[in-house]
C-alpha cells in the first residue's frame, strides 16, 4: 500500500524547496487527514470558541467531537485493516473493478455496526438537545467514514485534491460552528461542524469512483476476510483501544470533569496528550515519501525473485538489501524526530506562553511528548512485520501495548498527578522494545518466512 508515496517521492524529488514542502505536506493529509483535522479544527474552536459561544456549549460541542473521534476509531480499527488488506490483495491482482462496491460496503458495515453502541449511548445516556442528539449521532457516522475513506487515500494519483478536501471541509466545520453557535448554541455547532464532515466524506467518495470507475457490484466481497483475517481484524481493535485505553482511565481521576451532559473528560490531560501527538505527523510523512517506498521496492525485488526460482545466494543479497532499507531509512526518520522532540521540550514554556495553555498540562505534555516518540517507533515496526504478513506476531504487540498502557495508567491514577502520563510511556517503551526484537528476528528469518510461514501449501 506505499500507492500514492511513489507519486510524493517524484514530487519531492524536483529539486526545489516548494516541491519539497509540497511533498511531505500532502504526505501528512492522505497519512493523518481524518486524525489531523479533527484535532486542528478541535484546537481552533477550543482558541476562539469563548468569543461566540457559552462555556456550557463549548464544552459539550468539544465533548461530543472527542467522544465520536475516540469511539469511531476503536469501532471501526478491525474493519480499517481488513478493508486495507483486501484492498492489496484486489490491487496485486488486478482486480479492482470492485473497489466502488467495496467503498459502499465499508462505509455500511462502519455505521451500522457502531449503531447498537452509539445510538443508546447519544439517545439514552447523554444529557443532550434533541437536535443534539441527532447531529451527535450523524457525527460519529460521517467521522467513521473518513476513517474508512482512508483506506482508499493511498491508491489516489490525486493527492492534491485530497489535501484540498480535507481543507475545505475543516473550513466550512469551522465556519459552520461559529456562524451557529451564538444563535443555536451547541445543537448547531454540531450540525454546522457536520456540514464540513459530509463535504469530505462526499468529496472523497467521489475521488474514489472517478479513480476506479466502475459499477457498485459485490459490496460486501470482503466480509469473508474477516473470518480468514481475523488476527489482523483484532490487531486493529486492540491498537486503537490501546491508544484510548489511558485517556479513558484518566477520565477517572479525582480532577475529571462531569459536564451537565454526563459527558465525563479530563481537559488538562486529554488537550496535554492531544498536542503530543501532534509530534508525529511530519515522521509519518517522511514514512509515506521516503522509508515505505524504498522498503516496498526491495519487499516487491525480494519476492519477485523468489517467484522467478532465484538462487540461494542472490535471495540472501536481497535480503540484505531490504535490512539495509530498513535501518537506512529508520535512520533518516529516528534522528529528526528525536531532534524534534528535543527541540519541543526545551521550548516547551514558550509554546505554552504563546498558545495560552495551562502551565499544570507541561509535565503530562512532556511525558506524553517522550511516549509519542516511542509509539511512532512501535507502530512503524509493526508496519513492517504486516508487510511481512505476521499478524500473529502484530495482534501480541498490540494486545501488549494496551495490556501494559492499561495497567501502567491504572498504577499512575492511584500514585497521583506528578505520576500522570508515565502510563502511557512506559507502555510505548516496552511495546517498542517488543517490536524490535520481533521485527529485526523476522527479518533475520526473511527466507524462512518467505518459504514456510508464508507458504500456504505447508500449512
Amino acid at each position: 500500500m506505499a500507492g500514492i508515496g511513489f507519486v510524493l517521492r517524484k514530487l519531492t524529488s524536483r529539486g526545489d524547496l516548494l516541491g519539497l514542502a509540497q511533498g511531505y505536506a500532502h504526505a501528512s493529509i492522505s497519512s493523518s487527514g481524518g486524525w489531523l483535522f479533527t484535532i486542528l479544527a478541535l484546537s481552533i474552536i477550543t482558541f476562539f470558541g469563548p468569543q461566540f459561544a457559552t462555556y456550557a456549549d463549548l464544552s459539550a460541542f468539544r465533548l461530543v467531537v472527542v467522544y465520536n473521534f475516540a469511539f469511531s476509531l476503536v469501532l471501526t480499527g478491525p474493519l480499517i485493516l481488513v478493508l486495507t488488506r483486501y484492498l492489496s490483495d484486489r490491487i496485486f491482482a488486478r482486480e479492482v473493478d470492485g473497489i466502488p462496491g467495496m467503498v459502499v460496503g465499508g462505509l455500511i458495515v462502519a455505521i451500522a455496526g457502531a449503531a447498537p453502541v452509539a445510538l443508546p449511548f447519544y439517545f439514552w445516556y447523554a444529557n443532550l438537545p434533541p437536535v443534539a442528539r441527532v447531529a451527535a449521532w450523524i457525527g460519529y457516522a460521517l467521522i467513521s467514514g473518513i476513517w474508512v475513506l482512508g483506506v482508499f487515500l493511498s491508491t489516489l494519483k490525486e493527492y492534491a485534491a485530497v489535501t484540498r478536501t480535507f481543507g475545505i471541509g475543516m473550513f466550512i466545520s469551522l465556519t459552520g460552528a461559529w456562524w451557529a453557535g451564538p444563535n443555536a448554541g451547541v445543537d448547531g455547532m454540531l450540525l454546522g461542524f457536520d456540514v464540513g464532515l459530509a463535504y469530505i466524506v462526499f468529496a472523497l467518495v467521489a475521488r474514489v469512483f472517478a479513480e476506479f470507475p466502475a459499477p457498485v457490484q459485490k459490496p460486501f466481497a470482503f466480509l469473508p476476510y474477516f473470518r480468514t483475517q481475523w488476527p489482523l481484524a483484532a490487531s486493529g481493535g486492540f491498537y486503537f483501544l490501546g491508544i484510548w485505553v489511558d485517556k479513558w482511565l484518566m477520565w477517572m481521576a479525582p480532577e475529571r470533569l462531569m459536564q451537565p451532559t454526563g459527558l465525563i473528560s479530563y481537559p488538562d490531560y486529554d488537550s496535554a496528550t492531544f498536542l503530543a501527538a501532534l509530534s508525529i505527523v511530519p515522521s509519518m510523512a517522511v514514512f509515506v515519501v521516503n522509508i515505505e517506498t524504498r522498503f516496498f521496492e526491495q519487499y516487491h525485488k525480494f519476492y519477485r525473485d523468489i517467484g522467478a526460482h532465484a538462487t540461494l545466494a542472490r535471495i540472501r543479497d536481497n535480503q540484505s538489501s531490504l535490512l539495509k532499507a530498513v535501518f537506512l531509512g529508520s535512520r533518516q526518520l529516528v534522528v529528526p524526530q528525536i531532534v524534534l522532540v528535543i527541540a519541543v521540550l526545551v521550548l516547551a514554556p514558550v509554546l505554552f506562553t504563546v498558545l495560552d495553555i495551562p502551565y499544570g498540562q507541561i509535565g503530562i505534555f512532556r511525558i506524553a511528548m517522550l511516549g509519542a516518540l516511542f509509539q511512532l517507533f512501535f507502530v512503524l515496526l509493526t508496519i513492517v512485520l504486516s508487510y511481512l504478513d505476521l499478524n500473529r506476531a502484530t495482534l501480541g504487540l498490540h494486545c501488549l501495548f494496551f495490556a501494559v498502557n492499561a495497567v501502567g495508567t491504572s498504577v499512575t491514577l492511584r500514585l497521583g498527578f506528578p505520576y500522570y502520563g508515565y502510563g502511557y510511556f512506559v507502555a510505548s517503551v516496552v511495546a517498542f522494545l517488543a517490536a524490535c526484537l520481533v521485527t529485526f528476528r523476522s527479518l533475520d528469518e526473511l527466507p524462512y518466512h518467505a518459504f514456510i510461514t508464508g507458504n500456504a501449501s505447508v500449512k
